[in-house]
């Protein structure tokens, strides 16, 4: 019986210096990231406080880097977890509030269900 060995795959020497060149053009990729990033400064972030840089000008990866962390720190400013919400009331203290008159919505019928065919 032959013994059979595993391929071997040649690995190519990593150079660190070519690695990441700040003026390379951006990649597909980046651009991709850019896009999404822009709509959620759009989404998230008041008009006001937005960065207001055209994406289509963002030309190297320094440029796309900076943008991309101009905008995550917009976005961690504006996500949820910075709004201070008030804390809702639980059901139970609403059903207590209804039952004890506090309210003045009045009780309408309850709906009726309709199937899905």
């Amino acid at each position: 019986m032959a013994q059979q060995f595993a391929k071997t795959v040649n690995v190519l020497k990593f150079d660190e210096n070519e690695a990441y060149d700040h003026d390379r053009p951006i990649s597909s990729l980046v651009r991709t990231q850019l896009l999404h990033l822009h709509q959620a400064e759009h989404i998230r972030v008041p008009e006001k406080e937005r960065t207001n840089i055209n994406i289509n000008d963002l030309q190297t990866e320094r440029q796309a880097s900076e943008y991309i962390a101009k905008v995550t720190r917009l976005l961690h400013k504006h996500g949820k977890a910075a709004k201070k919400l008030k804390p809702r009331k639980s059901a139970k203290k609403k059903a207590a509030a209804r039952g004890s008159g506090k309210t003045k919505q009045s009780k309408s019928a309850p709906k009726k269900r309709t199937s899905r065919k």
